[in-house]
């Protein structure tokens, strides 16, 4: 029996495969009842802390509650992983969408750090009898979190030790520079500086963008500059029309018409 249909997306996969390629600390005979005990739902109230994992598994009518640990990095880890994510722009773009770059553990093996589990880090702590660790409900944990960082990938960076919001502000300040507003300053458009275009950080390439197919509203670059100071209200209303129209076009290039 393969571990299919526990991880859809490339980082729950891959908790899943780091469970099952540790060999010898993870012993494959506990893998097949894990899975059996994981798809019958016999894992509940499963929450991810900074360091631990906690669960109650049900089991042969009793009720085991099952403890995961795993090292959380210090908050100098954390700086130093910022560091090296910022300097990516792939990665931060990923990131801020709620996606982990497939190569985030490449750049962070760079400085000696891994968000996923290394051999020997992680730990497992249930009342059953078995003599081998880990048990299989410890097991069926690992499996039913798989689906759950397919959902919300940060999980991962809680165990940790750095929930999403920190870690997001902490990256923009990175890349800008300095500290982050907890909201995005308004501006109006006479108040930016064209030069800053060409000098921001990264490769504006590799920035992922998400096209969809504009509708009535007034376009989002102009709702958020505001109303410029100094031109009437029917210039404004022109200047509108001409962003709609420009958003009408750039959509039908996208769809090659």
């Amino acid at each position: 029996m393969s571990g299919t249909g526990f991880g859809a997306t490339w980082w729950g996969r891959r908790w899943r495969r780091t469970l099952e390629s540790l060999g010898a600390t993870y012993p494959n005979p506990r893998l097949p009842h894990g899975r059996t005990l994981a798809r019958r739902g016999a894992v509940q109230d499963l929450a991810v802390e900074p360091g631990t994992i906690r669960a109650r598994v049900h089991a042969r009518s009793q009720v085991h509650d099952v403890v995961l640990t795993l090292p959380v990095f210090t908050d100098a880890d954390w700086e130093t992983a910022v560091e090296a994510l910022a300097g990516q722009l792939r990665h931060a773009a990923a990131l801020l969408q709620g996606e982990l770059p497939e190569d985030v553990d490449d750049t962070l093996r760079n400085v000696d750090l891994s968000l996923f589990p290394q051999s020997g880090e992680l730990d497992s702590t249930c009342a059953c009898t078995s003599k081998i660790e880990p048990c299989a409900h410890a097991t069926a944990m690992h499996y039913v979190l798989a689906p759950m960082l397919d959902t919300d990938p940060f999980l991962l960076t809680r165990l940790r030790g750095r929930d999403r919001e920190p870690l997001l502000a902490a990256l923009l300040a990175a890349r800008s520079g300095g500290a982050v507003e907890s909201e995005p300053e308004r501006l109006t458009i006479d108040q930016l500086d064209p030069e800053a275009l060409f000098t921001a950080r990264g490769d504006l390439a590799a920035i992922a963008v998400h096209p969809h197919q504009p509708d009535g509203r007034v376009p989002e670059a102009l709702r958020v500059l505001g109303e410029i100071r100094g031109i009437d209200r029917e210039t404004w209303q022109h200047l509108v029309a001409a962003g709609q129209r420009a958003r009408t076009r750039a959509w039908d290039l996208a769809e090659g018409s």
